[in-house]
């Protein structure tokens, strides 16, 4: 029908120049015919509103039509184009850089990064008598590590010490298909506490607090952990028992074969509030921890002992215990309260070990406690630095130093760490937990530390370490009542 009417309409009146049908033919032609066709008076008011609206109807279908087409067409080419690209194949890698060296199967389903850290010492007896310690340059850690993924969900560690005879530290696989379990095996640190599942790459002071040289540290063994709830995590393990529980990563082991005394079953739970409730710059952190096991007896490096937290001192030592099958608890707790800069932290211990010896049972207890309070001076939240394991990682500073303004991140701290073995004493009967002459049963210790925190990868530390014993010790010939120690740190990580 409007094509009729047009023509007739088209018979009477001129349509204007070649130039203005070819601008109509560009956009909406049946509409800028009708109205040209009106405004030369071709067409009444009547007509010119029926044709205009029966033409715009038209053209609005055929727009559709050709945004319809011009979508599909551009649908075909992008299928077109990605079917033709090349797909990435599971032998490409992507590698990079960041804190550490990144490799990366161009699929994400397998990774492996490469890290190392060296820390260098220097330790500087100021006061407690001549001879009795060496001021030294030490070389305190030299690790080499690689860990990944493969098949996106098997995670593996491997941690080797250098510093002096070559050693693996950590070597561990975790199974980790969901966050709520995950099953971890080899040898690997339990989260008993908050200062030793911190790595040493972000230990608060250079040296743990006293009560960690008698907590559970690395063995072998399995451990089911996870993330049940948002701020909740545990761990549930089975280890050998007695590979590092009290003398640290220093020595080369004890019992590691396990071929003496039983299993050792640990347990842990805690919780930071701090996510549940959305305060993003805040840590309100508490742990429990539970283990239980027997005391290695039989390996003379089994003896109960205890350095200062210059690490340069050994204030206790009892004889070895002369039953073979010493039976030990512990119980530990801990809590963490951050808010943006401020931080203050305390974890106690207690270890009970019971048995008999020479027809007489015994039971000695050793009870530690340490508490800490921290300032990040350039102003770093704490809670940024709070992993989902309840432990710390790095400190990034809001501004790398780069001479250019850029100071790093700056913290002042102090701890204060009480260690209680009395019922350790020299008058006690052989092989029931006797304290060897020349020691203390009982300590204090006072921690002021200053970090500088150059960029993620490098930083300064420097400790002045006051110590107080109950009854003077011998070292080296020298007696002492106390220690003061100053020590230097210079560490980079990769």
């Amino acid at each position: 029908m409007i094509k009729k009417q047009l023509a007739a309409a088209v018979s009477v009146g001129l349509l204007g120049s070649l130039a203005t049908t070819q601008a109509l033919a560009s956009e909406g032609t049946m509409v800028k015919l009708i109205d040209t066709l009106y405004e030369n008076g071709s067409i009444d008011s009547k007509a010119y509103g029926a044709l205009r609206a029966s033409a715009q109807a038209e053209d609005d279908s055929k727009l559709k039509d050709q945004k319809n087409l011009k979508a599909e067409a551009e649908k075909t080419v992008k299928a077109a184009v990605e079917e033709n690209m090349p797909k990435p194949s599971p032998s490409d890698v992507k590698v990079s850089y960041k804190n550490g060296f990144h490799m990366e199967s161009a699929d994400g389903q397998h990774s492996l990064e490469i890290h190392g850290r060296i820390q260098a010492d220097y330790l500087d007896t100021v006061s407690g008598g001549d001879g009795a310690t060496k001021d030294k340059f030490n070389l305190r850690r030299a690790y080499l590590y690689t860990q990944g993924k493969l098949f996106k969900n098997w995670e593996h560690l491997f941690v080797a010490s250098f510093q002096g005879t070559p050693q693996a530290v950590f070597w561990e696989m975790n199974a980790h298909y969901w966050d709520e379990a995950q099953l971890k095996f080899g040898q690997y640190r339990f989260p008993f506490s908050i200062n030793e599942s911190t790595s040493s790459r972000n230990i608060d002071f250079m040296e743990r607090a006293l009560p960690m040289q008698f907590i559970p540290g690395i063995d072998r063994g399995a451990m089911l952990h996870g993330n049940p709830i948002q701020g909740m995590y545990y761990a549930v393990s089975a280890v050998n028992g007695g590979l590092r529980n009290n003398v640290g990563l220093s020595s080369t082991g004890l019992d590691e074969d396990n071929d003496v005394d039983g299993k050792d079953f640990l347990g842990h739970l805690s919780y930071n509030l701090a996510p549940v409730l959305e305060h993003k710059d805040s840590i309100y952190h508490v742990g429990f921890s539970y283990a239980t096991g027997e005391q290695p007896t039989s390996d003379p490096d089994s003896a109960l002992r205890a350095s200062t937290e210059t690490g340069a001192l050994k204030f206790f030592q009892a004889d070895q215990f002369g039953d073979s099958s010493v039976d030990l608890s512990r119980v530990g707790a801990s809590t963490v309260l951050a808010h943006g800069p401020l931080r203050f932290t305390g974890e106690y211990v207690h270890n009970n070990f019971q048995g008999a010896a020479s027809g007489q049972a015994f039971d000695r207890n050793i009870d530690a406690y340490y508490l800490s309070a921290h300032w990040m001076l350039t102003g770093e939240s704490y809670a940024k630095a709070f992993g989902k394991q309840n432990a710390f990682g790095d400190i990034v500073p809001q501004h790398n130093f780069d001479m250019k303004g850029g100071w790093g991140a700056w913290e002042l701290a102090f701890r204060f760490s009480h260690l209680d073995a009395s019922d350790f004493k020299s008058t006690n009967t052989a092989g029931t937990g006797k304290l060897l002459n020349g020691f203390a049963n009982e300590a204090d210790g006072y921690t002021v530390g200053l970090k500088w925190i150059v960029n993620p990868q490098v930083r300064f530390l420097a400790n002045y370490v006051h110590t107080d014993f109950n009854q003077p010790i011998v070292s080296n010939g020298v007696t002492l009542n106390s220690e003061d120690g100053l020590n230097f740190r210079a560490q980079i990580n990769y």
